[in-house]
Formats: structure tokens, C-alpha cells, sequence
């Protein structure tokens, strides 16, 4: 894993004090370069900041990827005029999860967002029965910035609430026994002071919001899909005609949250179909790991790959729309641009129909920094993970120092720099929690070659899996128990390492030796 001292001892601090939501100096080695401390001179101007992140869009449906046969022409674009990390992954591939690693910059056992926020009916459980949301005295980056002086916008998805009684009417409250959408009370927005956003909602030709105005109990109902509507509303925000939107003499952080493409697949508009007239879903996607033959859930599996590409070609098109918009205002050289998504989707690779698993469907996410002037294109195989996005943007925008010390993340703004003096990573932590079982369920690593996942379940030995990515990029065969002292290795250099440095209690036992059930 490469982790220094320091940045455990950072780890342990974050655990005996919640309390520490006060600004301290830098932890990583990124952070004492000249280099980066040099762009923290106060007498520079702020940089804006526009976050664009859809919902389960994998790193493999970007096309200049050359995987899926995808067609993304405005990202291809922006991808030329960017520093893109390939090999950066979701580490906890769900919702929340990802939400909750984005906005604190910690692993999911750190910040308690250990699996999605929704509120279960009588008999159930959900999210809430395990304190599973952003809480209100979390310190967030966004609380950070707007204690900078800037001016915050939040568009789209937020999904980091667990709704409450009495329960807004909405086709998914409840649905499969429970609550999912809710609006967000306005002393539970980190900063953000425009709001246009719901809490999870996946009618997406018909979506709804909540705005500055609306009450709780009066939601705005669309009849556009998302991400145009999204898209429409960014724009505004960044023409901000007659001060309607930002104070103007600040500078801005925007987030346009897109959901999809997000399940369910039918909710697209049909001029995104057409692209790929007189294709099917088996004719585009061709990966050798989908199994096609498995019995899915109705409306989920690669029977849908078809819109999920035609999903793919839309997004592309409103987030193009966004960025043509901030060019032609002249804001690009002002503005740092960051796009990824929350987790990728495996669309039956592997036989699994969406995320939360560690095949590289899930895990891999788009990664992308573009600032004209500031950051040169490029492009790094940096093992890059979700909690680094919050410190990484703070060292690029010139404000290392102001990442609190309860962040677990690292920031690489000198990789994305291309410039030396970040303690790269070896690995990437995967995890997976049931809920109100911390000490259980999967945890793995991901390294430049290997993917180990480790399943322990009560009363059951644990299960190994590795994958040899260089050899078996589509993960189809588990070679762990040929390889037993691969999966030690990696366990012993990598992955308890990462489960010190988050405070995570889960712990492997012994690998078992010849042991035929243990590798499934």
C-alpha cells in the first residue's frame, strides 16, 4: 500500500476526534512540495470549480477507452484537454457509499456510510436503522469552501439522507419494502445555498426536484429528461443573468449530479436509441465475461446494454452542452472541471447486473481533471480511489493546507501535475459492508496487476478470490487457491494496511491451506 507513518498516525487522530473539524497543514507528501505549496499564495485569485458526476457510468463506456462501443464525442474532447487517471476506481461501488467517500474524504467505516441511506417499512431494516447518512456536523469540502467565500451550487442527485416521516409521495416510497426519496432540509446542504436537487428518484423522463423555494411537501415535477433539464439549470447557473443565481463578485463551486445511466434503462429519450439503430444489446455488447444465459431480476442484466449506451451517448451530449457553455463565457481559464462518476456497471459481466461487487465493471470510474493553463493533458495509471477527489481537488485549486487532518484520502495533485513528490499508492481498497455487520462482508485490493477480494460471513470459512488482470483483464477465472502465497502477500503488504489506516476492524484469519470450499 505504501502508506507512511504519517499518514496512519493521521488515521488514528481521525478516530479519537470527530471533533477535529479544524483546518491543520497538509499530510501527504504532495503537500509539502514547492511546487503545490507555491499555489497557495493568498494573493492569488480563487478558482472556480465545476463537478460533473453521472451515476453508474463505468471507465469502460468512455470511448476513446476503445472498450464499449460507445459514442461520447464531447468527452472524448474533453478528455484531449485533461489529465485522466485510468486505473481510478470506486471503492465501495454503491450509491451512498461513494457519496459519503466524496464529500469527507474518508473510507466508509471512517464516516459510518456503510451502504445506501433509505428508511425501511415496518419489518424491514434499511440505511436509517444503522445511522446510514450524512450527518449535519459532518465537515465536508463543501463546508470548507463556503467558509472560503464561495459561492455553491448542488444540481441533481444527492442521495445522502434517509427519509423521514411523514414520507413524501413518490413512486419509489416505498419500494421493495422501503423509503428512498427525500427532500434535504436546508441545514443539512453543507453549504450549498443553490439547491436544485432530490434525494434518489429514477423516473428520469420525469423527474423531480427541490429548489431554494419549494417546501418540503411541494416538490417541482419535470416532464424533460434529467440530464437535459440538469443541463438547462447548469447553464443558468453559469450565465447567472442578473445575479439570479451566485453572487457574482464570488467565486463558484458547482455540482451537476446526473443520475443517469442509472437503472432503469427504458427512461431515455428515443433520440438517443437511434444512434445505434440496427443494433441490439448482444450485437454491442460483446465482452466474453457477460453471461447472458443467467436468470437477472426483470429490467436489469445485459439485455439493456442497448439503452444503457444510448444513457451513455445523452449524458455525453448535456455535458457537453455544460462545457461549450463555460468556454463561451470565458470561464475555462478560472475554472477547474473534475468528471467521474460513482461507481461503473457491470451489465452481466461476470453474471452480475449492476455494482457493489469487485469486478472491474464496478470499480473502474471516469477521472478527469481539466484546467487550461493550470494542468497540461495527460494521462497517468495513478491507483487512484474515491476519498482522493476531496484532497486532490483542494491541492489543485491552491489550497493544500486547507484539508482537515480527519481525511483519509491522499492528495495527488502533484501526479496530476505530472510532477514528482506523491507517495504513490500500490494498491486500492475494496469493501463491502452489510448492514450492522462492519465486521463482515468483503474487503479486498486492487494493485496494478491483481484484484483479491475476501468474503467473511458468520459462521462460514472465509472465501478467496484473485484475478490476474494482466493475464485475465475480463476476471473470468478466480486463481487464488493455485496461488496461495500471492493471496498472503497481498493480505500481509496491501490490504491490512489499508484496514489500519481506515480503522476498519475487519480482519482476515489464516489463508486455510487446501481448503476446496474457501475459493469460490
Amino acid at each position: 500500500m505504501s502508506i507512511t507513518r504519517r499518514s496512519l498516525l493521521k488515521g488514528m487522530a481521525a478516530t479519537s476526534a470527530v471533533a477535529a473539524t479544524t483546518m491543520s497543514s497538509g499530510c501527504t507528501s504532495a503537500q509539502q512540495n514547492p511546487t503545490d505549496s507555491s499555489l497557495s499564495n493568498t494573493k492569488i485569485k480563487k478558482p472556480n470549480l465545476l463537478i460533473v458526476f453521472p451515476d453508474e457510468m463505468r471507465a469502460q463506456s468512455l470511448g476513446f477507452m476503445n472498450q464499449d462501443p460507445s459514442d461520447t464525442p464531447h468527452i472524448n474532447r474533453f478528455a484531449n484537454q485533461s489529465a485522466v487517471l485510468h486505473q481510478a476506481v470506486s471503492n465501495f461501488p454503491l450509491c451512498t457509499p461513494f457519496r459519503g467517500m466524496l464529500m469527507t474524504g474518508q473510507y466508509p467505516y471512517r464516516n459510518g456510510i456503510q451502504g445506501n441511506s433509505h428508511t425501511a417499512m415496518p419489518g424491514k431494516f434499511g440505511g436509517k436503522d444503522f445511522g446510514i447518512e450524512l450527518k449535519k456536523n459532518t465537515r465536508t469540502w463543501s463546508d470548507v469552501l463556503k467558509d472560503q467565500g464561495y459561492s455553491m451550487g448542488y444540481i441533481g442527485k444527492w442521495h445522502l439522507d434517509t427519509p423521514e416521516a411523514p414520507f413524501i409521495p413518490s413512486y419509489n416510497n416505498p419500494m421493495e419494502g422501503r423509503y428512498w426519496n427525500d427532500w434535504t432540509a436546508p441545514d443539512r446542504r453543507h453549504g450549498f445555498d443553490f439547491w436544485y436537487a432530490y434525494g434518489t428518484y429514477d423516473k428520469h423522463l420525469t423527474p423531480m426536484y427541490w429548489t431554494n423555494e419549494t417546501p418540503r411537501d411541494q416538490p417541482i415535477k419535470v416532464n424533460q429528461w434529467s440530464p437535459e433539464h440538469e443541463a438547462d439549470i447548469a447553464i443558468k447557473y453559469l450565465r447567472n443573468e442578473d445575479g439570479k443565481y451566485r453572487d457574482s463578485n464570488k467565486p463558484f463551486t458547482l455540482v451537476v449530479s446526473m443520475n443517469p445511466p442509472h437503472s432503469p434503462y427504458d427512461q431515455v429519450p428515443q433520440k438517443y436509441l437511434d444512434k445505434f439503430d440496427g443494433q441490439t444489446s448482444e450485437s454491442l455488447n460483446t465482452r466474453p465475461n457477460v453471461q447472458w444465459d443467467k436468470d437477472y431480476q426483470e429490467g436489469y442484466g445485459p439485455a439493456y446494454f442497448k439503452e444503457y449506451m444510448a444513457m451513455v451517448h445523452g449524458v455525453d451530449a448535456q455535458f457537453g452542452r455544460i462545457i461549450d457553455e463555460l468556454d463561451r463565457l470565458g470561464l475555462e481559464e478560472d475554472t477547474l472541471v473534475v468528471f467521474f462518476s460513482d461507481h461503473g456497471c457491470c451489465m452481466g459481466s461476470n453474471g452480475k447486473p449492476t455494482k457493489n461487487v469487485h469486478y472491474e465493471e464496478a470499480m473502474r470510474i471516469p477521472m478527469m481533471f481539466r484546467w487550461p493553463g493550470k494542468i497540461a493533458p495527460r494521462q497517468d495509471d495513478l491507483l487512484f480511489s474515491a476519498p482522493d477527489i476531496y484532497p486532490t481537488i483542494f491541492g489543485l485549486m491552491g489550497m493544500p493546507e486547507l484539508i482537515p487532518d480527519t481525511v483519509e484520502g491522499f492528495n495527488y495533485a502533484n501526479s496530476v501535475h505530472g510532477l514528482e513528490g506523491d507517495n504513490r499508492p500500490t494498491s486500492q481498497m475494496y469493501t463491502f459492508m452489510p448492514y450492522g455487520g462492519q465486521s463482515y462482508g468483503r474487503r479486498g485490493v486492487r494493485t496494478d496487476r491483481y484484484t483479491l477480494m475476501v468474503d467473511r460471513k458468520i459462521g462460514k470459512p472465509l472465501t478467496f478470490v484473485l484475478h490476474d488482470n494482466q493475464n485475465d483483464p475480463y476476471q473470468m477465472q478466480n486463481i487464488a487457491q493455485q496461488n496461495e502465497s500471492i493471496v498472503a502477500s497481498l493480505i500481509e503488504e496491501e490490504l491490512l494496511p489499508w484496514l489500519e489506516h481506515t480503522g476498519d476492524p475487519w480482519r482476515p484469519t489464516e489463508v486455510p491451506a487446501s481448503t476446496a470450499n474457501a475459493y469460490t
